[in-house]
């Protein structure tokens, strides 16, 4: 991803949500800790600060229960910290917090929705409100207006690469534009950050855009596969669970990873939670610690019976994840393996 975002004159701010690692954040920013990050949690904005991180992007829509804890951090560790808005009573909240702190001071980014519906004003109906937003950001005391902030979350649900790619452009082109018209109304829009893993993973160019905060691709899954952005062998995570009994009467195995070894997200083409690795058995079903394996279905619906003498209880499976994200969010720890090397890295 760094070198795509080269390739496409673009910043890479990569969001470290889906891993929570400094390992993998250094290999992120190319060891450089001044590099801009995004961070979905306290507990993670607080434990990158700590590490040395130095500007990081708090990257869900602020809340004033949030500013005193954002706020002791960047006090306590230096860190440069922006937040995220998309209303008017978010940018009241954040003045008034700051009125009654020392010191402080935060950089802003105005949310933009251009097409996931999740969160941030939409652009295509609400532009005079996004106007009035930034500038109301604009002039506030020790609040940075640092530009415009779009997550193309739909993405997750594009069926192929150029579904994916269609998305990405028209991000692209709904966020520059609209960046084009707070310059022309005289504001400083510097930044303009759009992205999401199967978006950009899929795409090339970013035309007009000046960063870009995918995540997800530190690992890819099946959703990203299925989207475009990776292909099979670059999957880099499985969930390592064991077989703990066989019915042969509904033929299904039982497995001990279940929704919360798993997460319960699908990917658009499958109705399952996973596949295992080297075979045609899927992970069909799930309760809260258990799951239940199956041979995946045929072309009529039904499905072959598997050799029970294959998987014997408690031998192992891995399975391939449909959304990493979550699934790596179940666990305290990775194992790393590589060149038949194991070790530990912690969250």
């Amino acid at each position: 991803m760094i070198a795509k975002a080269k390739a496409g004159n673009v910043k890479l701010r990569p969001n470290v949500k889906t891993h929570k690692t400094m390992e993998i954040a250094k290999l992120q920013v190319d060891g450089d800790l001044s590099n801009g990050i995004v961070c979905s949690t306290l507990a993670e904005v607080s434990f990158f600060a700590s590490n040395g991180f130095s500007d990081i992007t708090y990257g869900i829509p602020i809340t004033s229960i949030k500013l005193f804890p954002l706020y002791q951090i960047s006090q306590s560790t230096g860190c440069k910290i922006s937040l995220i808005v998309d209303s008017e009573v978010q940018v009241d909240e954040l003045k008034n917090f700051i009125e009654d702190q020392e010191n402080a001071h935060f950089g802003c980014f105005l949310k933009i929705d251009t097409g996931y519906h999740r969160a941030g004003v939409d652009i295509r109906l609400n532009r005079a409100t996004g106007l009035e937003l930034a500038q109301k950001i604009s002039g506030e005391k020790n609040i940075t207006f640092r530009g415009i902030y779009s997550h193309s979350g739909h993405g997750y649900q594009a069926q192929d690469t150029a579904e994916a790619q269609n998305i990405c452009l028209e991000e692209c082109k709904m966020a520059r534009s609209f960046a084009d018209f707070l310059i022309e109304k005289g504001l400083d829009c510097q930044i303009v950050s759009i992205g999401s893993t199967p978006s950009c993973g899929s795409s090339n160019q970013f035309p007009g855009v000046t960063e870009i905060h995918p995540g997800n691709y530190v690992f890819f899954d099946r959703q990203q596969v299925q989207a475009g952005a990776c292909k099979e062998a670059d999957v880099a995570v499985r969930v390592l669970t064991r077989v703990i009994g066989h019915y042969e009467s509904s033929g299904h195995m039982l497995c001990d990873a279940g929704s919360l070894a798993m997460s319960k997200d699908l990917a658009p083409q499958d109705d399952h939670f996973g596949f295992v690795e080297g075979c045609d058995l899927v992970l069909q079903s799930l309760s809260q610690e258990c799951g239940k394996v199956m041979t995946k279905k045929t072309s009529t619906g039904k499905r072959a019976p598997y050799n029970m003498d294959d998987y014997p209880r408690g031998s192992l499976l891995k399975i391939v994840p449909n959304h990493s994200c979550l699934t790596a969010a179940c666990h305290p720890l990775y194992y790393i393996v590589e060149n038949d090397m194991v070790s530990l890295c912690h969250l």
